[in-house]
C-alpha cells in the first residue's frame, strides 16, 4: 500500500513538472495609456525603442492608448491591430471635426488660438485639441515629424511647397474628397487640395 501510494505522488509530481516545462512563456507586456511614448516604455522595462518597434512590428513612434506593447519576444495580442484602427478612425475624424469650426478665424502671424492661426499655428491647436499630444513647429517641422501617407483619411495633414519660400512653406488638415483645410489669404479657408494655386504646389499628405 506504502509503495502504491508513493509510486502514485511520484507519478503526480512528474506530470506537473512535465506541464510547467511545456507551457510556453508568454511575452512581457504594456497596455499603452494616454500620454505614453516608447522612449518611456523602453526606459521602464529596460530595453530599447528599436527593440521595441522590431517586436511590435512598429516603424515610426506613434502608439495608441489601449493598444498591447509587447517588451520582449513571444506571440502578439491579436486585439492590438483592431485597437489601433479604432483610435486612428475616431482621434483623426475629430481632427478634421474640430478644424472645420474654426474656419473664417483671422489669420495671424505665429498665432495659434482661436483669436488667429498662422497655417503651423492651426495645426498645433487643432490637433491637440483633438488629443494629440504635439509641440508647437513650422510645416516644414511637422512635415519632418509626419509618417507619409499615400492614401489619406480625413484628419491627415497635407502639405505644400514653395509657396512664399523654397521647401515645405505650408500645411493644412484633410477633409476628405480633394478639400483641405488651413489658415491662408487672410483666414481659416476650405480649399481644393488639387486646385489651380495648391496643386501646383502639393508636395503630399502625412499623418503625426
Amino acid at each position: 500500500m506504502k509503495r502504491t501510494k508513493k509510486a502514485l505522488l511520484t507519478l503526480t509530481a512528474t506530470v506537473a513538472l512535465s506541464s510547467a516545462v511545456a507551457a510556453p512563456a508568454s511575452a512581457a507586456t504594456h497596455t499603452v495609456s494616454y500620454g505614453d511614448t516608447l522612449y518611456e516604455i523602453a526606459q521602464d522595462y529596460g530595453t530599447s525603442v528599436s527593440s521595441l518597434q522590431s517586436i511590435n512590428g512598429i516603424s515610426g513612434h506613434l502608439i495608441y492608448p489601449g493598444q498591447t506593447i509587447r517588451t520582449s519576444g513571444g506571440s502578439s495580442s491579436s486585439s492590438a491591430p483592431s485597437v489601433k484602427a479604432q483610435y486612428e478612425s475616431n482621434s483623426y475624424s475629430s481632427v478634421a471635426s474640430i478644424a472645420k469650426q474654426y474656419a473664417g478665424v483671422p489669420y495671424v502671424w505665429g498665432g495659434s488660438s482661436p483669436a488667429g492661426f498662422d497655417c503651423s499655428g492651426f495645426i498645433y491647436y487643432t490637433l491637440n485639441k483633438a488629443g494629440h499630444d504635439i509641440g508647437r513647429t513650422n510645416a516644414q517641422g511637422y512635415y519632418n515629424m509626419a509618417d507619409k501617407v499615400s492614401n489619406p483619411q480625413p484628419g491627415d495633414l497635407v502639405f505644400f511647397a514653395g509657396t512664399y519660400k523654397a521647401g515645405i512653406s505650408h500645411i493644412g488638415i484633410y477633409l476628405g474628397n480633394g478639400k483641405m483645410i488651413s489658415a491662408n489669404g487672410g483666414s481659416v479657408n476650405i480649399d481644393s487640395v488639387y486646385g489651380p494655386y495648391w496643386g501646383d504646389h502639393f508636395a503630399g499628405f502625412g499623418r503625426i
